[in-house]
């Protein structure tokens, strides 16, 4: 797995920059190979071959069948492939330098604000305006969700297409938790009297996180402080505001959470756990609390049991002292979609980005994914699981009480990376949480200063 958060990347998505313009929607012309669908970008070559790389990671492959087989029936003259792989920096870095990327990438892992900088993404925005794939007489940007066309955007520009439709929490299997008669908390000093009630009468963990991957704990911790401090803090940090980090919110959240470890709240050797492992022990009952986004369900395929009664929640905020309320939570459109300015077939790529937006297609990805996506009506006619329920409780409850991530973690990779070190540091408690606010600071400090770095603002 790529050594970052690996689905923060992906739920991010949320700003957008691009250097290039495709084709807008015009009347469909004959091309090379076949007439393109009502809508599609008029310049596409039906003979050229079309590659979409895809992360393989939370939510798999299998959803991609269906866009690829429309795509092949569209333009049949096409050779179209599929290629997957988990380490996308690594893999295709090398391809961008060489002018050679795909044509369509499922992007986890690369620096987007980078690659919109360096002009090496396409300008999507006319994506919008086309018609939607199997609505005739609709524009894509009519069958999506509130704050979706918005989203992807760097510099007001957009640049990224996203799929999802996620929110970020803890999760629990209810039947445990009404087994034991035990009510989720609020307040962080009532997730640690609950902990110690867990650990005194079971012998189940309270916790367990994907250690090896500590972003997945931070995401937590930092909205706990949020919800302490409010949304001035979240501005601060996202424009790297001088002592940002110093506010005594950060600190507090960090006590709260290393008392996790100091305690012994967490599975033994939760911080050397990989995702799937921490994950696995959790569906096992081994522990009662993790923190994931919601691929976890469809990440945890046959592992989870049939009865595990998968539910999210809000983070528990710090105290009734709180300036956000507890219903806040990080969710909204997320995952990129990116088509490089200097692939073989960008046009392709974006019609293949039509489709799969489209209505059909967005429909499948729950079915197989178990996932919310960013498509009205998508889960027309999807049976829903209880994990899926759940998210979509909280994303109802929460309103407008819902922000997208922190903004740093999408623009600056760098900072991004470090943020996962000190997290790492306070857990196994080579930090103290006044160093760690420290060494955060000391971090942000530096991305603010190095003239090399863009800068965005909120």
């Amino acid at each position: 797995m790529i050594e970052v958060d690996r689905r923060t990347l992906l739920r991010a998505a949320l700003a957008g920059s691009a250097v290039a313009t495709l084709a807008s929607c015009a009347k469909p012309v004959q091309d090379k190979a076949a007439a393109p669908a009502a809508g599609s970008s008029t310049s596409v070559d039906g003979s050229k071959p079309l590659e979409f790389f895809n992360f393989d990671g939370g939510y798999g492959k299998e959803w991609t069948t269906m866009p690829l087989d429309l795509y092949r029936k569209e333009f049949p003259n096409a050779d179209v492939k599929l290629n997957s792989g988990q380490q996308l920096q690594q893999q295709l870095q090398p391809r961008f330098i060489q002018g050679n990327p795909p044509d369509l990438i499922e992007n986890v892992g690369m620096d987007g604000a980078t690659l919109a900088a360096k002009k090496q993404v396409m300008d999507i925005g006319s994506l919008l305006d086309m018609e939607a794939y199997g609505q005739p007489g609709v524009k894509v940007r009519d069958t999506l969700l509130p704050g979706v066309a918005e989203a992807g955007r760097y510099d007001g520009v957009k640049y990224e297409m996203p799929y999802v439709f996620g929110v970020g929490g803890i999760w629990y299997s209810k039947p445990l938790m009404d087994k034991h008669g035990w009510e989720y908390p609020k307040h962080w000093d009532e997730m640690l009297a609950l902990c110690a009630e867990i650990k005194k009468t079971t012998d189940i963990a309270p916790w367990t996180y994907q250690g090896k991957f500590p972003g997945y704990l931070t995401n937590p911790m930092l909205m706990t402080a949020y919800k302490a401090a409010g949304p001035d803090l979240k501005k601060k940090v996202d424009n790297l505001e001088p002592n940002a980090w110093r506010d005594p919110a950060f600190i507090a959240a960090a006590e709260g959470y290393q008392e996790l470890a100091a305690k012994g709240y967490l599975l033994e050797g939760s911080q050397a756990l990989t995702h799937t492992q921490s994950q696995t022990y959790w569906a096992q009952g081994k522990a009662v609390f993790i923190p994931c986004g919601g691929w976890l369900e469809n990440e945890l395929g046959d592992i989870a049991p049939k009865d595990l009664g998968m539910t999210m929640v809000p983070v528990p905020g710090m105290s009734s002292a709180d300036k956000a309320p507890f219903e806040t939570v990080t969710g909204g459109p997320g995952g990129a979609l990116i088509v490089p300015a200097k692939a073989k077939n960008p046009q392709g790529g974006l019609e293949l980005l039509r489709i799969i937006v489209s209505k059909q297609c967005m429909q499948n990805f729950t079915k197989v994914t178990k996932s919310l996506t960013v498509v009205k009506g998508a889960t027309d006619g999807v049976e829903l699981s209880s994990a899926n329920k759940s998210m979509q409780d909280v994303i109802e409850a929460a309103g407008t009480n819902m922000f997208s991530d922190w903004s740093w973690r999408l623009w600056y990779k760098k900072l991004l990376d470090n943020s996962d070190k000190a997290m790492a540091a306070l857990m196994n408690r080579e930090l103290t949480p006044d160093g760690w606010s420290k060494q955060m600071q000391k971090y942000a400090d530096e991305t603010a200063k190095d003239p090399s770095i863009k800068k965005f603002h909120v």
